[in-house]
C-alpha cells in the first residue's frame, strides 16, 4: 500500500495536479477571458491545418493571412444575411399584425426578467456587456491571427518550460489536443448542418419559397445554444405566416424534429466517433458548462471536454498505468 501510494504521488503526478488546481481557479476566478482563450484557440486549431496546406504553395505568412481572411468573410457571410432577412420579415410581420406585436410587446416588458432587468440597471450593464464583447471579439480575432501565424514559434517558446526529455512529449500532447479540438469543429459544422438539411427538406415539401435561404439561417444559428434556435424558428415563423395556420403548425414540427434528431441522434454519435467520447461524457460537460460558464461555455462543451480528457489521459492516466505495472 505504502509503495502504491509512493508511485501515486510521485514529481510528474504532482505538477499535474496543482496544474489542474491552477487551471480550476483561473477558470472560475477569470472566466471571461478563460474562455476567450480557449475559443481563439479552437479556432486557430481548426484554421492551422489549413494553412499548413496553403503554406507548401506560398508563405507561412501569406497562407495565415488569405485563410484568415477567408474566416473573417465567412463570418459575415452567415450572419449578414440572418440581420437582414430576418430583420425585413420580421418588420413586414409587425406591419401585417400590429395586433400581435403589441401583445408580445406587453407581455415581454411585464416578464419578471424584464422588471427585474430594469430594475437593476440593466441598460447600462447590457451597454457594457456589449462593449465588452465587442472588444473580447477583436482581441479573439488578433488572437487567433497571431496563433495561427506563429503557431511554431509560439509552441517553441510553450516546450522551453519543460525539461529537455520532455519536449518531445510535450509536443505529442500538443499535436493531438489540437486534432481533437479540430475535430469538434468538424462535428459541430456536421451538427449544425443536419438541422439545416432537415429544414430545407421540410421546408421544400412544404413548398416554401425561402426553404434554403431559412434552412442556412437554422443551421448557424444552431450553433448558439436555445437563444439561437429560438431566434430561428421565429424567422422561419414569420416569412411562412402568410401560408396559412396549417403551414405555420407544420414548420414548427419540423424544426421540432430538427433539433430532437440533432440533440439525440446526430451529436452525440459524431461527437462520440470524431473525437472518441462517450455521449455521457458530453452531456455531463455540456450540463456543467452551461451552469458555470453560459451559451459560450455551452457551445465549446464538447471541446472542453476532448481537451480535458486528452490531458488527463497522457499526463495522468498513462503515467498511473506505466508506475503501477
Amino acid at each position: 500500500m505504502s509503495s502504491l501510494l509512493q508511485k501515486i504521488s510521485n514529481s510528474q503526478n504532482i505538477i499535474f495536479l496543482l496544474g489542474v488546481i491552477v487551471y480550476t481557479i483561473c477558470l472560475f476566478t477569470i472566466t471571461d477571458i478563460a474562455l476567450m482563450l480557449f475559443v481563439t484557440y479552437v479556432v486557430a486549431c481548426a484554421l492551422n491545418p489549413i494553412v499548413d496546406k496553403l503554406e507548401k504553395k506560398c508563405s507561412r505568412n501569406t497562407a495565415a493571412i488569405i485563410v484568415f481572411c477567408g474566416f473573417v468573410g465567412g463570418l459575415l457571410l452567415m450572419f449578414l444575411p440572418i440581420i437582414i432577412i430576418g430583420g425585413q420579415e420580421l418588420a413586414h410581420l409587425a406591419a401585417q399584425y400590429p395586433q400581435y406585436v403589441d401583445k408580445v410587446k406587453d407581455f415581454v416588458m411585464n416578464s419578471p426578467v424584464v422588471q427585474e432587468f430594469a430594475n437593476s440597471g440593466g441598460l447600462i450593464s447590457s451597454i457594457t456587456s456589449i462593449s465588452k464583447g465587442g472588444i473580447y471579439l477583436f482581441v479573439s480575432l488578433i488572437f487567433t491571427y497571431f496563433l495561427i501565424v506563429d503557431r511554431d514559434k509560439i509552441l517553441n517558446a510553450i516546450v522551453r518550460f519543460f525539461p529537455k526529455a520532455s519536449r518531445e512529449r510535450v509536443r505529442e500532447i500538443w499535436d493531438l489536443s489540437e486534432q481533437k479540438l479540430s475535430r469538434f469543429v468538424s462535428g459541430q459544422f456536421i451538427a449544425s448542418a443536419s438541422v439545416g438539411l432537415i429544414m430545407i427538406i421540410g421546408l421544400l415539401a412544404l413548398r416554401v419559397d425561402s426553404a434554403v435561404i431559412l434552412g442556412c439561417i437554422s443551421a448557424v444559428l444552431d450553433i448558439v445554444p436555445i437563444v439561437g434556435p429560438a431566434i430561428a424558428l421565429i424567422i422561419c415563423l414569420a416569412v411562412v405566416y402568410k401560408m396559412g395556420w396549417t403551414v405555420i403548425i407544420l414548420t414548427a414540427v419540423i424544426f421540432a424534429f430538427a433539433q430532437f434528431a440533432e440533440n439525440n441522434f446526430v451529436k452525440p454519435y459524431v461527437f462520440g466517433k470524431f473525437m472518441d467520447l462517450h455521449p455521457i461524457v458530453i452531456y455531463i460537460f455540456l450540463f456543467v458548462c452551461a451552469k458555470y460558464f453560459g451559451a459560450v461555455g455551452a457551445i465549446f462543451a464538447p471541446a472542453i471536454a476532448a481537451d480535458a480528457c486528452v490531458f488527463i489521459e497522457e499526463l495522468y492516466l498513462k503515467n498511473m498505468d506505466e508506475d503501477i505495472g
